[in-house]
């Protein structure tokens, strides 16, 4: 019984890593991708074998000074920064849209709800007050004669 429920828990976790694996996957190949290009504009030859120091080297022998690697960094880095703001901007977006539909759906109709109910208890109340008042006044009339 329990090697049963070892077994199906296991198979659970190895189906759960091939699906963020399968999600992540991607996004880390454009993100080496997008590495390796920044690491060429700076003036390194990125290989699978190479160590980061060999990259550091690399930099430093092309960009001796520190302006000239401030400049490289700048231009190496244009793209993806722009990427990366085009990307939260239109995250910013898309989560403003969601907000403004589940507002619309769910919030929406409760403050409503909640509005007519209030509005409908303050009416009665007033009717209440209304029909008390004249029974107040007659009373007094009544008392002065």
């Amino acid at each position: 019984m329990v090697q049963y429920s070892l077994k199906d828990s296991l198979e659970n976790v190895k189906q759960l890593r091939e699906r963020m694996e399968a999600q992540v996957r991607p996004q880390l190949d454009a993100a080496s991708v997008e590495l390796k290009k920044v690491l060429k504009d700076m003036g390194a030859e990125p290989t699978e074998n190479a160590s980061l120091a060999d990259i550091v080297n690399q930099i430093r022998e092309r960009n001796p000074s520190l302006r000239q690697l401030a400049l490289r960094l700048d231009i190496a880095t244009y793209d993806v920064r722009r990427k990366l703001i085009w990307n939260a901007n239109m995250m910013s977006a898309y989560l403003t849209d969601r907000a403004g539909k589940a507002y619309e759906l769910d919030v929406k109709p409760k403050l409503q709800h909640y509005r007519t109910s209030a509005e409908s208890r303050a009416k009665a109340l007033i009717d209440q007050l209304h029909d008390l008042r004249p029974k107040h006044a007659n009373a007094e009339n009544s008392d002065r004669q």
